[in-house]
């Protein structure tokens, strides 16, 4: 194992190498709303994480050996399943917790999912196709957050710290379009700081997710496809949204009926994702 002054010096180039050229775009080519006007450079945002371990490991000379861009050991086919499951099942019981206590105004059939049944579902597998069609987006990402990060932070502290400053990371990557509105908008107290909130706390709970697949499988692949998903499959809005288009009336903010529909399934699973990451840390000590 490598000194810890190595290690560090190789999180901090890494680090350098991810977020200069990410920040640069963003700042440089903002829309205001929480993305970019420039349709190329705001393509390539995705693979910086990647392009940043590749060249991270090439300068530092400790080569690919360890990068876990197999498919998998044997028996890893459940995880991939877990890896497309996931972001299918999100969406839904968001929707369910949304309209059982969040929606004042109308029920899941009101909705546009629900009023349309076969454009919701139409709508639901294309972003399944989009996901697994885009999956070289999502090693990107998870190529340089789960498939090298993570793993370097291991060497200096246990897996749930690991685990943790690697989704505070992952969250603050995306800084600049938070402070514009990225993922919770613009309309709501204590913007955009509740937002960067917000999203270090999903990153920290996804990222026990993405880690527990990746380190189930020796691969970075299932949560590749399993980020991909997350961010194509999105039928939750259709359960947000009325037939005619309009928003439904909610008990609270709009922020807060996000955080309150789809954190809870996004904490459950992060937390047991944890659990077991924690136990598999503990039997192989003691082997």
């Amino acid at each position: 194992m490598p000194s810890k002054k190595k290690t560090i010096l190789r999180i901090l180039i890494y680090l350098v190498l991810a977020f200069a050229p990410a920040f640069a775009i963003e700042l440089i080519f903002p829309d205001k709303q929480g993305g970019v006007t420039n349709a190329f450079w705001g393509a390539t945002l995705m693979f910086y994480p990647a392009i940043a371990s590749i060249i991270t490991r090439l300068v530092t000379k400790e080569g690919f050996r360890d990068a876990m861009l197999g498919f998998g050991r044997r028996g890893s086919a459940k995880y991939y399943a877990v890896a497309v499951l996931y972001p299918l099942v999100l969406p839904f019981v968001g929707a369910a917790i949304l309209h059982l206590f969040i929606v004042k105004n109308g029920s899941v059939s009101d909705s546009a999912f629900g009023s349309d049944v076969v454009m919701g579902v139409a709508s639901l597998l294309i972003g399944l196709v989009s996901g697994i069609a885009t999956l070289f987006h999502g090693l990107g990402e998870e190529l340089g957050w789960r498939g090298y990060l993570t793993p370097k932070l291991e060497q200096l502290m246990p897996t749930p710290a690991a685990v943790v400053v690697t989704g505070i990371i992952w969250a603050l990557w995306h800084g600049p379009l938070l402070a514009y509105g990225y993922n919770f908008g613009r309309d709501y107290d204590f913007f955009p700081y509740g937002g960067f909130i917000a999203m270090i706390v999903m990153c920290i709970f996804w990222s026990a997710l993405l880690t527990w697949l990746t380190k189930r499988t020796g691969s970075v692949y299932p949560a590749a496809l399993c980020h991909m998903l997350i961010d194509t499959v999105a039928v939750f809005l259709l359960f947000a949204y009325n037939a005619e288009g309009e928003l439904f009336e909610f008990a609270v903010p709009e922020f807060w009926a996000k955080i309150l529909a789809l954190f809870p399934m996004i904490i459950v699973s992060g937390s047991v994702c944890m659990i077991l990451l924690c136990r598999k840390n503990k039997q192989e000590k003691t082997v």
